[in-house]
């Protein structure tokens, strides 16, 4: 994104962020200007629509109330929260396994010890009515080891039943805390998380790894037009589209507001600029229709920078490289691609 778009943006955003905190009686504070900020930016559609029910019940929000929404779309130990739950919760399922096992165990041997004691007893002398006696305890307790055995059976099969609840609980946490809500792509986390492992792959391996930044042109004026839910239509469109671009192992990521970003992996730099180029001439071909009225949205154009990985330069010159190749593709007019300049190493 161009640099003096990215100022006038962050300056518009405060100007309409604080005047509604002070109409809903947000108290000044770090934690809830991030989430005003998020908000009048129309980066985030499920904070505001949070946003918008709360004040529907009452305009004037309590501390709690704002406490609750910075934690819910700010927290980044929610994720840790949930595993740590998650690790006790199966810390006393074990327990539970283990004791049971151990009670089942125990009663075994005692079974065992009363049927030793029993086949003691049996002998040439004794009567009918004690044959019939000893008998019947044997075979009381042979169904009592067969119950013990199947009780533990059921128990042990319950427990696999509920580690698997517990892992598919554990699977769907990490995949919210790496998707982006909107879009369903990878969010900038996911994002940061790989470019970091495949740059040091690349250190190692020399792994072709490749990035693109791209932003679409002027989406401010699409938000002020038509509506931040047109502006998410927009970005929804976008998002498939890129990500109908890319092979598997490849990522889409949504890095911000209407920033993207893509890692190609086993990619050449010649490559990736080509593919660039056919997501910017695909997406300045579409015609987007407003759902509601089908009114046309006019073109709808990208800009992309895009940078290959120099072994040892680090990701954070990688990454920088690509940002300014963005920026060079904004300089000449946007909707172009534009190659990063190499790496002062």
């Amino acid at each position: 994104m161009d640099y003096s778009e990215l100022s006038d943006k962050a300056a518009e955003n405060m100007r309409l962020a604080l005047p509604l905190m002070k109409k809903h009686g947000v108290p000044m504070t770090p934690d809830n200007y991030a989430v005003w900020y998020e908000h009048v930016s129309g980066a985030n559609a499920e904070l505001s629509e949070k946003l918008q029910a709360m004040l529907t019940d009452n305009p004037i929000l309590t501390e709690s109330q704002c406490t609750g929404v910075y934690e819910q779309f700010f927290n980044v130990e929610k994720e840790l929260v949930q595993v740590v739950e998650m690790r006790q919760e199966l810390a006393r399922l074990l327990k539970e396994v283990i004791s049971f096992v151990y009670s089942t165990v125990a009663q075994t041997d005692r079974s065992n010890n009363h049927l030793a004691e029993l086949l003691t007893r049996i002998n040439r002398d004794m009567s009918p009515q004690e044959v019939h006696e000893v008998v019947e305890q044997i075979l009381d307790e042979t169904r009592q080891a067969m119950s013990n055995g199947e009780q533990l059976t059921e128990r042990l099969n319950t427990a696999v039943a509920e580690v698997q609840t517990l892992k598919k609980e554990l699977d769907q946490s990490k995949r919210e805390a790496k998707t982006d809500t909107l879009t369903g792509l990878a969010n900038r986390k996911a994002f940061d998380e790989l470019v970091t492992k495949v740059t040091q792959d690349a250190d190692n391996s020399g792994l072709d790894v490749c990035i693109l930044f791209c932003d679409l042109d002027i989406f401010k004026e699409v938000n002020d037009k038509h509506g931040h839910l047109v502006g998410d239509q927009v970005l929804k469109v976008v998002s498939n589209t890129l990500k109908d671009s890319v092979k598997g192992r490849d990522l889409v990521a949504r890095y911000g507001g209407e920033e993207f970003s893509i890692i190609l992996l086993n990619t050449s730099l010649q490559n990736a600029k080509i593919l660039a180029d056919n997501i910017r001439k695909e997406i300045a071909s579409k015609r987007i229709q407003r759902k509601d009225t089908r009114e046309s949205l006019g073109q709808i154009t990208m800009s992309f920078g895009v940078a290959r990985y120099v072994p040892t330069e680090g990701v954070e010159s990688f990454m920088q490289r690509a940002d300014r190749a963005l920026y060079m593709s904004k300089r000449k007019g946007r909707n172009c691609v534009s190659e990063a300049p190499p790496p002062i190493i």
